[in-house]
């Protein structure tokens, strides 16, 4: 058989993508579904705040997600509600205080005593404890202009290579004028109509999607395959207890959120999917 040296070229290519296919998906594929700490390990520890991160590390979680807000004086800390009065002794809108009267506060006492005297954890500081070996889930909570505040602290940080930001494609918009390379999990839902969201954010070209049970199981596997088959990892928020965190694994989800992150290790290492083991900070154990 005579090939000519462009049929060559040609047979080396394709051999050549076959095999980056390969690698990307295959390795989605032997990755197995992972454990999101759910604004750290919350059932331990008081959310969002670094004793639960640290837990949620030592315990092996693959990813960890947290919400990041803006203070009166524009300092980035971490917290879900826009009030500080759930998690916190105190009172009022994050928007309306300093980064000095919230670092005042206990933001661990009312989860239990053993945890009195936390305080809200700066970015920074929440960045700090994490490894680079566990995605970090950004979540924002605030206006447009907090995804390029956000994107460009974390390039400040060179932490680039570990966290994506979880917000709207205007977010999104604004943040990548500013890092062009942050990467982006696409939470403008559509309306909650999941053919819509799904289609917008392979639109979009944002790396992770996160989908709720807000949707129910139906048709679900399809929608993880057609994502996938676009290089698009998909979060799942979230699932706490035994059968839906099987369930998600059968469905083929990347990451599971939870609030249960010993329960979702204890399932999905059944699976073979193994914790996270960490020589120190930033490093992995093989």
């Amino acid at each position: 058989m005579c090939v000519s040296n462009g049929d060559l070229a040609n047979m080396r290519c394709l051999f050549l993508l076959w095999a980056l296919l390969y690698l990307f998906f295959g390795s989605v594929a032997a990755a197995g579904t992972c454990c999101c700490a759910h604004r750290g390990d919350n059932k331990n520890a008081p959310e969002n705040t670094l004793p639960a991160f640290e837990l949620a590390v030592n315990k092996g979680a693959h990813q960890i997600e947290f919400d990041v807000q803006r203070t009166k004086d524009g300092r980035l800390i971490i917290m879900h509600d826009s009030r500080v009065d759930r998690t916190t002794d105190g009172s009022g809108k994050v928007g309306d205080m300093t980064f000095e009267e919230i670092r005042a506060l206990d933001a661990g006492g009312w989860f239990s005593p053993g945890f009195a005297g936390v305080k809200v954890p700066t970015l920074e500081e929440t960045l700090s404890v994490i490894p680079r070996t566990v995605l970090c889930n950004v979540h924002l909570k605030g206006d447009n202009k907090l995804g390029a505040e956000v994107a460009a602290a974390i390039a400040a940080l060179d932490r680039l290579d570990h966290c994506f930001l979880a917000c709207t494609l205007e977010q999104a918009r604004e943040a990548k004028a500013v890092v062009p390379e942050i990467k982006i999990c696409n939470m403008s839902r559509q309306g909650f109509n999941r053919a819509l969201y799904v289609d917008s954010t392979i639109e979009y070209g944002a790396e992770f999607i996160q989908l709720s049970h807000a949707n129910g199981m139906a048709g679900l596997a399809a929608f993880v395959g057609k994502l996938h088959e676009h290089g698009v990892t998909v979060n799942w928020f979230g699932a706490s207890e035994e059968a839906p965190v099987r369930a998600l694994v059968d469905a083929g989800i990347d990451y599971i959120l939870t609030d249960d992150l010993d329960l979702c290790l204890a399932v999905v290492g059944e699976y073979g999917v193994k914790p996270l083991e960490h020589t120190e900070q930033g490093e992995t154990a093989h």
